[in-house]
């Protein structure tokens, strides 16, 4: 009786320039649409602004879902999937999204206290201006940590942390939900088959995104901007990644 073999998937690598060619020539020959959808998450970004107390508002509940909506509509319309706000795909779209949200909230706690376990261990004369840096450096990552005490490089190296873990954490869950959008299978496991080998080019992708959202944060509290630049800067940057992510997707899945 012959033996059966594991079915090995090829090693697919995704070249960073090329991707980023096809990004810029999409906003070109669709540069209306992509300049709609610029001026509505610019909207959402400025309505969300206005939100006292920000997340911790009630009304960002109703913000987060309208804007979820929107991101599904975008992937619909791109792929040119009828009806644009399917309720079926919106909401077999759930299950990588809480996935995804269960794995970041579980990295949030141990980022959170793991760091805390030396003070428990009688270390709080020595450790605890150490630690007080650590909270300051993820404090300086957000515009509301103007006046924490982190440096610019204490705030550089959590982002080249955040991304060294991205390929996890942000890259594959992203083209999951996209899949499931599409109405095809979301699976984590066979992300992971498809874009096996291409870590450090999932880095790179992640490091030129975040790049010009940290410089401009740090301007923006440099020059008391406000937010606006920062806000402006991310909102240009979102709608850039969600292409940049459309491109991947169809690298893997309709190219491959």
């Amino acid at each position: 009786m012959p033996q059966l073999t594991k079915k090995i998937n090829p090693v697919i690598n995704l070249n960073v320039k090329e991707i980023l060619r096809e990004a810029n020539a999409y906003i070109r020959d669709n540069f209306t649409f992509s300049l709609c959808i610029f001026a509505v998450n610019m909207v959402y970004m400025l309505c969300f602004k206005a939100l006292d107390g920000g997340i911790s508002n009630p009304l960002s509940i109703l913000w987060v879902i309208s804007y979820y909506i929107f991101w599904c509509f975008f992937y619909r319309y791109y792929y040119n999937l009828h009806p644009y706000f399917g309720g079926k795909a919106l909401v077999g779209s759930l299950a990588p999204s809480a996935k995804a949200m269960v794995v970041l909230f579980l990295l949030a706690i141990i980022v959170a206290f793991l760091p805390m376990i030396p003070l428990f261990l009688g270390f709080d004369d020595v450790y605890l201006d150490i630690y007080e840096r650590y909270l300051s450096t993820f404090d300086g990552m957000s515009s509301k940590g103007a006046k924490a005490g982190a440096s610019a490089w204490q705030i550089l190296a959590a982002y080249g942390v955040l991304c060294l873990v991205s390929p996890v954490l942000i890259c594959k869950p992203y083209l999951a939900w996209i899949s499931s959008l599409r109405g095809k299978n979301s699976s984590f496991r066979k992300v992971k088959d498809r874009t096996k080998g291409n870590y450090w080019a999932f880095v790179i992708i992640t490091a030129l995104l975040l790049l010009p959202e940290a410089a401009a944060s740090q301007l923006d509290k440099l020059w008391n901007c406000r937010n606006w630049l920062d806000y402006t800067v991310s909102t240009i940057v979102f709608v850039y990644t969600n292409i940049i992510f459309a491109k991947i997707y169809d690298f893997f899945y309709l190219k491959h």
